[in-house]
């Protein structure tokens, strides 16, 4: 059985710290890289041209937080890795919730951007929206 010891909770780090630290540093970076659903529409672009599948901007954020939970997996902990997994949940609710909304002058026949085959428009494919 694992024993674990425990600092002192005095000098403990509380949940909403790292909190804080993880909105710092998306502002940050929204500085840095510009809004983040366009950085994530042209990367779900890339991969699925990569991947020759669509890929879609929630699978982006889902991707990127596996990758960080990968370095967990191997014994890896840093602090900044706790952060980026806060960071890319986050984004991911906020991107699922701008995919389910639909343009009203769209007909779309309720399809959301999650239907986009994103592979297909970039190839000159027809689509079926």
């Amino acid at each position: 059985m694992t024993r674990y010891h425990f600092k002192k909770y005095e000098h403990s780090k509380a949940p909403h710290t790292f909190l804080k630290q993880a909105d710092e540093i998306l502002a940050k970076r929204g500085q840095e890289y510009g809004h983040f659903l366009d950085l994530f529409r042209n990367t779900s672009k890339r991969m699925s041209l990569a991947l020759g599948k669509s890929v879609n901007p929630c699978d982006v954020a889902r991707l990127m937080i596996e990758l960080k939970l990968s370095r967990l997996d191997e014994g890896d902990y840093k602090e900044d890795t706790i952060i980026d997994i806060i960071n890319y949940a986050a984004l991911l609710g906020s991107i699922k919730y701008h995919m389910e909304v639909v343009d009203e002058g769209q007909s779309n026949s309720g399809k959301t951007m999650a239907d986009i085959n994103f592979a297909d428009i970039l190839n000159g494919r027809p689509s079926d929206t």
